[in-house]
């Protein structure tokens, strides 16, 4: 059970020091990036765009995941803060699916020549956001909040099934995108002078992601004022 106690008390201090973390990882992967991280030998500096799209579309995948994981909670134990936690996360997972492929097809057009293609990936990961955009339509459907939260929790359970899907795509069919060369089974398959940089934007964007996560929560109790409901829990 989420303890709104703990929540009220700490949520502020937690928000600022996940900022303030996540601009200092910005900071110091920006400076890595330019002035450390090698260019590619065919894509020279357009490869750096990697360093903002890879992390999104991991934190995007990480944050749907949690967006079915607290709807599942909120349906078994009819706790309200669950579905605040579900929504926040929400939306995050939508802005990081657009920034994911926003940048993939600013990548995309010097790489491959096009700005869009029907990779395996690339519609994988358009059905995810697809899945989020119908998330919030499905909410704002119905006058009851509980029913419209109920109705799009399903929604987002469902939704999970498309995660492995973008996970396992380079694998299952012939795409335009690489096999996967960081998450894998036998370890990472990149250069350290290229992971490290990787890995210091992936928790800028990450705090970043809880920053705003932790913002959308306190927003979100104080627009439904259920205060009372939830200390009486």
């Amino acid at each position: 059970m989420i303890n709104y106690q703990f929540l009220k008390k700490y949520l502020t201090k937690i928000s600022i020091g996940t900022f303030i973390l996540s601009c200092i990882c910005f900071i110091w992967g920006l400076y890595v990036i330019f002035y450390d991280s090698p260019d590619d030998y065919l894509q020279m500096n357009l490869v750096k765009i990697l360093y903002l799209h890879v992390p999104s579309a991991w934190l995007a995948i990480f944050f749907y995941f949690s967006l079915g994981i607290f709807s599942l909670l909120f349906l078994i134990s009819k706790n309200p803060m669950y579905d605040v936690f579900a929504k926040s996360f929400a939306y995050v997972s939508i802005y990081l699916s657009i920034c994911t492929l926003v940048t993939g097809s600013i990548w995309g057009k010097p790489a491959w020549g096009t700005w869009w293609i029907w990779d395996a990936r690339l519609t994988s990961m358009l059905i995810l956001l697809c899945f989020e955009i119908l998330y919030f339509l499905i909410r704002n459907s119905f006058q009851s909040e509980l029913r419209s939260a109920k109705i799009a929790a399903v929604f987002a359970i469902l939704g999970l099934l498309d995660l492995p899907i973008i996970k396992f795509s380079v694998d299952l069919w012939a795409t335009l995108h690489q096999k996967s060369s960081v998450l894998t089974f036998d370890g990472p398959k990149i250069h350290e002078s290229m992971l490290y940089p990787l890995f210091i934007m992936f928790f800028s964007l990450f705090f970043l992601a809880i920053f705003i996560t932790l913002i959308n929560i306190q927003l979100e109790i104080v627009g439904r004022k259920i205060n009372n409901e939830i200390l009486k829990e």
